[in-house]
């Protein structure tokens, strides 16, 4: 990572208050200005495994191709991570049959300097999210690949009608269920005091955005106690899944 980005960051990921296993995984790699959330999906065994892979094989291919010289080639980066995830996925549960169909959300965030400015990469797929900090206010980057949130967007359904739906688990993309998979890549331009939250929805299903924004910033340059505060404020409102926070700064 270059020296001309510096990034803070902090990181936690808790079972939740009624879940036996936590099938969330998560990368914070600040030096690769390198972070992700993955929810697993798939059973006992699936979710777990197809989320550790997809940080596994994300975390290698950065590793892998350490410089990138312009937009094309960051944002392509990003995209083959994210469908090297889904290939490696594949693979694991054609070797397993408790494996099969096992699948996971993902989200990640590449900081990286080019052109002599920090730029965020996004790569999303399902539901888990990534937020924007700026200027004291909050913005959800990522768009939501779930059933719930096209019901939404189709008028089908009102936004406040959106955590009571009887689908609102369901997820209409996934990293590792299918042969091939979609993958929204996107950036942006950064500035020092910048913060970035990617969470999974055991968090942003039971915390309003406002909230995501006042606890991070109650907690100033404390990423790790701002990470461990947002789960405990799941936890306190039901705790119903497993819950990841990464909170990353530019600086």
């Amino acid at each position: 990572m270059s020296s001309s980005v510096k990034i803070t960051s902090g990181s936690l990921t808790d079972r939740g208050m009624k879940r036996e296993q936590n099938q969330d995984n998560f990368l914070d790699i600040a030096e690769l200005g390198l972070f992700a959330v993955a929810d697993g999906m798939g059973g006992h065994l699936g979710g777990e495994t197809a989320s550790r892979i997809a940080i596994e094989s994300i975390e290698k291919v950065f590793r892998d191709t350490p410089t990138v010289s312009n937009f094309e080639s960051a944002t392509k980066r990003m995209s083959d991570a994210i469908k090297t995830a889904n290939s490696n996925i594949q693979k694991e549960g054609g070797k397993q049959p408790a494996l099969r169909g096992m699948g996971t959300t993902t989200s990640a965030l590449n900081i990286l300097p080019l052109n002599g400015e920090p730029i965020a990469v996004i790569g999303q797929v399902g539901d888990s999210r990534s937020y924007f900090i700026h200027g004291g206010k909050i913005w959800q980057l990522s768009r939501d690949h779930s059933l719930v949130q096209e019901k939404l967007r189709a008028g089908i359904i009102t936004r406040a009608q959106v955590k009571t739906d009887r689908n609102r688990n369901v997820i209409t993309r996934s990293v590792g269920y299918d042969v091939d998979v979609d993958v929204d890549v996107f950036w942006l331009k950064t500035h020092p005091g910048d913060l970035f939250v990617l969470c999974s929805d055991g968090l942003h299903g039971l915390i309003e955005d406002q909230d995501i924004l006042r606890i991070v910033q109650e907690h100033g340059k404390d990423h790790k106690a701002a990470a461990a505060a947002l789960i405990a404020a799941a936890n306190k409102n039901g705790g119903d899944d497993n819950v990841t926070a990464v909170v990353v700064q530019v600086n």
